[in-house]
């Protein structure tokens, strides 16, 4: 990747950037008001799908009612059973994921698929989901990609990232290094993933501000690998080196579990005087407190 294309990565994170939808206001939502609630169960009991999505809703909060997992079950079956795409997502991803019921993947096959094909793109993706892992279906890495294209253009982060992986890896689609990363780009907003594999590709391009705006965006959200890189990159010099940077960057990962910085700490530390190391050390303690997202993560192992 060169200079020219790291520019051009830079553009499509200003044009693609992707608000998540609201989720307040929908119509299918419990809502606050009993007079609204009495409203809904009415219009639930003459079999209006949308209220008695909402009143499954109603149910799964315990909101103007008791909490009763049977009965969200029942009123999303019934609007899901009219076609109504939200309810049958919400049913899918019950049946999924187990949730107050046994997961029961050919029943979430079933209404992920029809919530798909109307459009819904968090369905898409998980249908994507469900044919990356082989739950219900025989692993497919192509109708993963296919579906995990569908909601990426509807601007699913997700999704985006998914696609972005598998154009990456040519897994079930032709290998495009270039569209991969517009949809890393895409991703980025939303996705602590998509930062670090976003920051690879500026760094890859020797755009070195780039690179570290996105390691550090990605090691905000407890991304420790992007802490022990960024550590190595300001090791490099590519980007100019300043052990003082890499040192702090090693130390943050190291307190977020990850073995590689600690060990790449230990070995800078033997080359910095005690005033650098004390300050180093400073300014690690200060990052941490100032990120509490980051915070929340603290300790565990990199996961992706």
């Amino acid at each position: 990747m060169n200079l020219r294309y790291g520019g051009f990565l830079v553009a499509m994170i200003m044009l693609n950037a992707v608000a998540l939808p609201a989720q307040s206001g929908r119509p299918e939502v419990c809502p606050g008001n009993a007079d609204d609630f009495a409203a809904i169960e009415k219009k639930a009991e003459a079999h209006d799908p949308v209220a008695q999505t909402a009143l499954a809703s109603c149910y799964d909060l315990g909101r103007h009612v008791q909490p009763n997992g049977k009965e969200s079950i029942h009123w999303l079956t019934e609007a899901a059973g009219q076609g109504y795409g939200p309810a049958q997502y919400e049913l899918g991803r019950i049946y999924l994921y187990g949730r107050g019921v046994p997961a029961d993947y050919d029943k979430a096959l079933l209404w992920e698929r029809k919530a798909a094909e109307q459009g819904d793109p968090r369905a898409q993706r998980d249908l994507a989901f469900m044919y990356e892992r082989g739950f219900g279906v025989q692993a497919d890495p192509a109708q993963a990609a296919e579906w995990n294209r569908k909601a990426a253009t509807q601007g699913q982060p997700e999704a985006q990232m998914q696609l972005a992986r598998a154009l990456d890896q040519g897994a079930g689609v032709a290998k495009n290094p270039g569209e991969a990363s517009q949809w890393y780009a895409r991703a980025a907003s939303h996705e602590p993933a998509a930062q670090l594999e976003l920051a690879r590709k500026f760094a890859e391009g020797a755009n070195c501000t780039q690179a570290i705006h996105w390691y550090q965006e990605a090691a905000t959200h407890g991304q420790a690998t992007a802490m022990y890189e960024l550590g190595n990159l300001y090791l490099s010099k590519q980007c100019g080196a300043n052990q003082s940077q890499a040192f702090t960057w090693f130390t943050i990962g190291a307190r977020f579990g990850s073995s590689e910085s600690k060990t790449e700490a230990e070995k800078l530390e033997r080359t910095l005087t005690a005033q650098q190391k004390k300050q180093d050390r400073q300014r690690a303690e200060q990052w941490i407190k100032r990120h509490s997202g980051a915070d929340q993560e603290e300790g565990e192992e990199e996961k992706r």
